[in-house]
């Protein structure tokens, strides 16, 4: 910035030195003129100009001869009438030739100097030097100018160089206008990275949670799978034994199926992103769960109640009947329900979905315990995978809320799931039980 400014400071002051040369030697050459004029006036008759001032020179010619007639000072060369510069000894001198009246005729050549006084050689070291001070005035300008402006840079660069130490988060940075635009689209470009870096590493990390929990949930059922096939391949087994074998294939197969599926909705609940979220009507979405299950189990009524306010929320839609769903199938499947009631209802910024059934329900001790993966409760049917349960509490974590199990007044047990209503809905950062 300072050399900019220099440069700049010395375009301007070339052009301006030029433009007033230009502008003064017009000028002199006027005033020139008018002096001449001035002295002509005076001096009129020869014996005036022999007297006339110092420093002019006056030459008269004859004008039928061209002898020279009389003279002041150094000769000025035969000139026609008019007015010309011309050189004499060395020096210019601007000169005006014209006719007297006299009885023999006599041209008279009136001549000054025709040094400026503005553009005198002399002063060219004087205009040197101020156009010169000029200039360093600029650049010292430019300099303590740039300060405010480079300073914020240099923060922003600091605060660049911390990045490595594993801070995502970049100070603001204020002065210019400039530094501070540079420094919002570094801090989103930050933020943009280190989301993306988490939903990496959350994917990362489902990817590595459905390996080890697989690995470690399917080696039994695989394993009694292989034993019961390697049984049929062996023995030629009566039908009444080979139909229990088949029986106990078909349970470790549905056991398998459920636990995959089971462990992808939770890997799929790891990745849920905020951007993904949409409206949910709370009564449809109700509604719907109960048709589907009554559909599939016909000896089973589930009753809806919603209020009037209970509106919409932001979330994740298939989340959130899935645990809700997953609460109405437990009751079925392992609590042998019958009747099934499902309230919601509005409490500020929170929504309240309570599912009541009439089945045998859980003992008290254990209904923290089944929240957590691959849990089952004593009453618990064959066949499932342990993670139905865990599936509700992480999509409750999810959409900021929580699941809690309790004897219900139907009978039979009695999950009480809340959700955030206020659209501040957790992220998949968030942890899920």
């Amino acid at each position: 910035m300072a050399v900019a400014s220099a440069a700049a400071a010395a375009a301007v002051v070339a052009v301006f030195t030029i433009a007033t040369s230009v502008v003064l030697a017009n000028n002199d050459a006027a005033q020139l003129d008018r002096r001449l004029d001035s002295i002509i006036d005076a001096s009129m008759y020869p014996e005036q100009l022999q007297d006339s001032r110092r420093g002019v020179l006056t030459t008269g010619r004859s004008e039928s001869t061209g002898q020279v007639v009389f003279q002041r000072g150094f000769q000025l060369p035969p000139l026609p009438p008019g007015t010309d510069t011309v050189v004499v000894n060395g020096v210019e001198y601007r000169v005006r030739t014209i006719s007297v009246d006299q009885p023999d005729g006599v041209l008279m050549s009136i001549g000054i100097r025709a040094d400026s006084i503005l553009l005198n050689r002399a002063r060219i070291p004087l205009y040197t030097a101020a156009g010169l001070l000029t200039v360093l005035i600029a650049a010292l300008l430019g300099w303590v100018l740039a300060g405010p402006a480079i300073r914020p840079l240099r923060r922003l660069t600091e605060h660049t160089k911390q990045l490595h130490r594993g801070s995502e988060q970049m100070p603001e940075v204020r002065g210019v206008r400039e530094a501070e635009d540079l420094s919002e689209a570094m801090s989103a470009m930050l933020s943009r990275l280190a989301t993306a870096q988490r939903a990496t590493t959350n994917s990362l990390q489902a990817a590595q949670d459905f390996a080890a929990n697989a690995a470690h949930e399917l080696r039994t059922p695989l394993t009694a799978m292989r034993a019961d096939l390697d049984t049929l391949r062996i023995h030629d087994l009566p039908a009444e034994e080979r139909d229990e074998v088949v029986a106990d294939l078909s349970r470790a197969q549905r056991r398998v199926e459920a636990i995959i599926t089971a462990l992808g909705q939770l890997a799929s609940g790891q990745l849920a992103r905020a951007e993904d979220r949409e409206l949910i009507d709370v009564t449809d979405m109700l509604d719907r769960v109960a048709r589907e299950n009554m559909r599939a189990s016909d000896d089973v009524k589930i009753a809806v109640e919603a209020t009037d306010d209970l509106g919409a929320i932001w979330g994740w839609p298939s989340g959130l009947r899935l645990a809700v769903d997953n609460l109405v199938r437990n009751a079925i499947t392992h609590g042998q329900a019958s009747r099934i009631e499902l309230d919601a209802r509005r409490h500020g910024d929170t929504i309240v979905i309570i599912v009541d059934d009439n089945g045998r329900g859980l003992p008290a001790e254990e209904h923290q315990a089944v929240l957590g993966r691959f849990s089952r409760g004593s009453t618990a049917t064959a066949g499932g995978s342990g993670l139905g349960l865990a599936l509700v509490a992480q999509q409750a974590a999810l959409h900021r809320g929580s699941i809690e199990l309790s004897d219900g007044p139907l009978g039979g047990l009695r999950a009480t799931l809340t959700v955030s209503a206020s659209g501040e809905q957790a992220g998949p950062d968030s942890p899920a039980e």
